[in-house]
Parts: structure tokens; sequence; C-alpha cells
């Protein structure tokens, strides 16, 4: 993967600290304005030539569709604040839940400047069914460890002992675990059902290429 350029890290980083303060990834304008362009033109050259190098994903015509990626072909990023390992535990169904076996498969090492959170660990994906959220089968989602849900984000939850990875919304009475691939179905379980355990808040997704 070739490198970025220093302006060209600048940015991937603006887009990685803004999306971890405000829960969504920036718009062009936005990006524009903390920079001081006038024009966005130059903004999405910037980006164009990011995703290029293998560092973002540029999903067209949605505001807020720019989503950061990390290579993992040659190795962890190293920045001058250092990085963190983190253990990779398995696997996480996007798609029909899988039972949940914690299988340590080593570390990871990630860049603090991209994945922020008091307890990170990852998983592997195995399923289609967040595709239309950039998760595709076979990524690694880095997961904040946490055990109580934010409404509208992207969590993994264990329901009967099976672990799936969805956006997390309570309708009613009951949870809803909503794909991001209208060829899945939704899950849906009341509130009150005990076998309903937050496993984390997924705070980035890596991709091996």
């Amino acid at each position: 993967m070739k490198g970025l350029t220093p302006t060209q890290e600048r940015v991937v980083e603006f887009i990685s600290s803004f999306r971890t303060e405000n829960s969504i990834p920036p718009t062009v304008r936005e990006i524009a304005d903390h920079f001081g362009y006038k024009s966005t033109n130059a903004v999405r050259q910037h980006l164009r030539l990011i995703e290029q190098k293998g560092r973002l994903r540029l999903w067209p015509n949605k505001a807020r569709g720019i989503e950061v990626l990390s290579d993992l072909k040659d190795g962890p990023r190293h920045t001058s604040t250092g990085s963190v390992e983190v253990p990779i535990l398995g696997k996480v169904a996007a798609g029909t839940p899988i039972t949940a076996v914690e299988n340590h498969e080593g570390t990871i090492a990630l860049d603090k400047n991209f994945f922020r959170g008091a307890d990170l660990f990852t998983l592997r994906v195995n399923g289609l069914s967040m595709v239309n959220a950039g998760i595709l089968d076979g990524d690694i989602v880095v997961i904040n460890k946490q055990d109580t849900p934010e409404i509208g984000e992207i969590m993994a939850v264990s329901v009967n002992n099976e672990v799936t990875l969805k956006r997390y919304y309570i309708e009613g009475n009951d949870v809803l675990l909503k794909a991001e691939n209208p060829h899945f179905k939704d899950i849906r379980v009341p509130l009150d059902q005990n076998d309903v355990t937050i496993c984390g808040k997924m705070v980035g997704v890596l991709r091996q290429t």
C-alpha cells in the first residue's frame, strides 16, 4: 500500500477523531471547514487518493459516507503516540448468531489515534448482514467492551449465548437488533429477556488486503 502524504494523514486523523467524538463521520464540507478550504473539491480529491491507497472507503450518495480502514497486510501502523496490543477473540456473526466461544487467536496492534476505548478487543466477522454499514465477511471489527447499549450504534450482543453484530434499537417492549442488509432479518427479543448481554460497541473495522 502506498504511503499517505502528511496532509492526507491529517485528513484521516481528523475523520477518525471526528467519528470518535460524534459517533458519525464528518461531511466533506465539515472537513473543508476544519482545514480552511473554501471549496470542497480539494477535499474530494484528497479523499479519492486516500481511498486508492486503501485507507478509506467512500460510499456514494451518502452525506457522511466516509469510512476509515486500516491495512493489515503490511503490519500494524505506529505513530508518535504509539499503539496498543489488543486480543483477537474469535468470530462474531453478521448474519445468523453464532455460538459464543471465546477463542483467543493472539493479539493485534492498533493505532491509538484511530481506535479509542478503555477496553478494546477484536472479532472476526462471519456473514454479510452488515454490508451496508461497510462491514464485510472476513473483516475484523474493533469492539470497546461495555455492558450498556447505545441506541442506533453497532453493538456486539449475545442472545441465548450466541453473539451477533447489529445496530441496537428499542421498539416498545423489545430490543431490535437491526441488520444493514435487506436480505437478512432483524432480530427482536423482549427487553426483559435475561439472556441478552451487551458485549461492546464497535469502534472500527480492519480489512486484510
